[in-house]
């Protein structure tokens, strides 16, 4: 779970400053700020960004772990950098986005799923030694009925399945991309045989020989509520 709604109450407590202010400084509502502190909802990614550029916070330890006042009190903040797209963090690395353009752009077969490289980035911190993939969920995505209820625009980021991870995956949501293709589903380990399964009509069964297909979910930016 994310500690952004923690975070954001310990600093606005730190900094005295009221939910309507600390909404004024970001251009939300006193009810964003309340939603994110009570945990009803969770701030989106380009928001929590410029929280913690604006009290330069390393986005990591903004968005993962809970921040004692003595830490934000040492943090040299106070002021919004000139460039917001800049995040002072050094364990941050560049994740393609399958982003609602691409995603178009995809179905209309102007590129390829897994074709990473072509894709826009998204400025994710350094948490997973694998390779990572982030989606915008829309509902035209062909997706498993089950799955939890995410929203328009939230964001879905995937890890690379590996030999390290693959026993991790029974259960747990994936993605598969292949060409003209992208689903996501659910992981169904029977033996040695695993399958990405969409339906009772369609799925893929992982090939450690085809690497850059299979993915495993491995953390959900949520899009914060109207």
């Amino acid at each position: 779970m994310l500690k952004t709604g923690t975070n954001i109450k310990k600093i606005r407590t730190a900094k005295n400053l009221s939910q309507q202010a600390f909404a004024d400084l970001f251009e939300l509502t006193r009810g964003n700020i309340s939603s994110y502190e009570e945990n009803r909802a969770e701030p989106k990614l380009e928001t929590a960004i410029k929280i913690a550029n604006y009290f330069c916070i390393p986005l990591s330890k903004f968005v993962q772990e809970v921040l004692s006042v003595n830490e934000i009190l040492q943090y040299n903040g106070d002021k919004l950098l000139e460039d917001e797209g800049r995040i002072i963090n050094l364990q941050m690395r560049d994740v393609p986005f399958i982003s609602d353009t691409v995603y178009m752009r995809g179905v209309r077969n102007e590129l390829a799923f897994d074709s990473a490289a072509e894709f826009p980035k998204l400025v994710l911190p350094e948490t997973s030694n694998n390779k990572l993939v982030a989606v915008s969920f829309n509902s035209n995505i062909a997706h498993h009925q089950a799955l939890p209820d995410y929203r328009m625009n939230d964001v879905l980021v995937f890890e690379e399945l590996t030999r390290e991870n693959v026993h991790l995956c029974d259960g747990k949501t994936g993605l598969y991309v292949a060409g003209s293709e992208i689903m996501i589903g659910q992981f169904h380990l029977s033996g040695t045989t695993i399958d990405l399964v969409l339906n009772n009509f369609k799925k893929h069964r992982f090939d450690f020989a085809k690497p850059g297909h299979f993915w495993k979910l491995f953390a959900v930016y949520a899009h914060e509520k109207g």
